[in-house]
């Protein structure tokens, strides 16, 4: 057994069954690798039409409590019998080389960890919350494929499709379950920390099904708030890297402004939700639509994070411009 994917799964069984079905379909021996499914508290019956499925390597699927996307991945990795892990999420349609891209990746250097390609799928709907995909998530990606070599950022963590030794993952501690969010960005830091090296891998290319709306991006906006607060407390060194950072070096009537809207994020939607929902009904004003959103989500993230640092002098100098 040369390599375990691992893919964790929450009530999604259609789509986490076409995902296992490319995962079969690899151009790998079929005897050198086996794919982990953890069912993460699902109600849909996502276990029961997993087991169903004919694999044509070896196949597992465990079932658990709901504990979240870091506690399913510690379930999966820890019950491996590879010295190679990849994670996958579960609504990735993989390219039939993507193992043996992320196993070639390994062969010459013991600390790598490698991240194959994820780009948008065909089958996605073409909302603007996909199209905040592709310029967030899809566009680390994109500027890899078109600078080689350009350095990873390593806030840009993404365990959607990437491969660590089973080795680095026990020496550095499994995925903190504090973390209901940036779960993979804080995995990553620690690795990184350990002397791991990011290498991108163009080939092993896996296409997300994307299936969140503008609302769900909003709701995850506040949780993000909540992670990154963590986050920047258990590595203070990388907070130059994240939103934090990045506000913080912005000019002080920008944040002000930020601070404003965040304090009455209504009358923001009221401007900027009519604004979306038209760019989302017109081709030709998604970008722009997408631009709105993603004010939208940094005004619900800033607003969360000036709730949770209430008389934190840090923070308001940092984000908000004053001492």
């Amino acid at each position: 057994m040369q390599v375990s994917v691992v893919v964790p799964t929450f009530n999604r069984r259609e789509i986490v069954l076409r995902t296992v079905k490319t995962l079969f379909n690899q151009d790998f021996p079929s005897r050198q690798y086996e794919i982990i499914v953890v069912v993460d508290g699902s109600t849909d019956g996502s276990a029961e039409a997993l087991r169903a499925l004919e694999p044509s390597c070896q196949f597992r699927v465990i079932e658990q409590e709901n504990r979240g996307l870091a506690g399913a991945r510690n379930t999966g990795f820890r019950v491996s019998e590879s010295e190679l892990v990849i994670f996958l999420d579960d609504d990735m349609l993989c390219d039939p080389i993507l193992i043996s891209e992320h196993y070639a990746a390994h062969q010459s250097n013991g600390e790598v960890i490698g991240f194959g390609a994820i780009f948008l799928s065909a089958d996605s709907p073409p909302t603007l919350a996909a199209e905040c995909f592709n310029r967030e998530v899809g566009a680390y990606y994109l500027q890899q494929r078109e600078n080689p070599g350009l350095p990873w950022p390593r806030t840009a963590c993404i365990f959607g499709n990437t491969s660590v030794p089973r080795r680095l993952l026990i020496e550095s501690g499994g995925f903190d379950e504090r973390f209901l969010m940036r779960e993979d960005a804080e995995r990553g830091a620690r690795l990184f920390a350990a002397g791991a090296v990011a290498r991108y891998l163009p080939k092993a290319v896996a296409h997300q099904i994307y299936r969140k709306t503008a609302a769900d991006l909003i709701r995850d906006a506040e949780k993000f708030a909540i992670a990154d607060r963590l986050f920047v407390r258990e590595h203070p060194e990388s907070v130059a890297e994240t939103l934090w950072g990045r506000i913080s070096r912005e000019p002080l009537w920008k944040r002000i402004v930020r601070r404003s809207a965040a304090e009455c994020p209504a009358l923001a939607d009221c401007i900027l939700v009519p604004f979306c929902w038209l760019c989302e009904q017109i081709e030709l004003l998604r970008a722009p639509g997408a631009r709105a959103l993603q004010v939208r989500r940094i005004v619900y993230w800033y607003r969360k994070t000036l709730e949770l640092n209430c008389g934190d002098a840090s923070v308001n100098e940092h984000l908000c411009g004053e001492a």
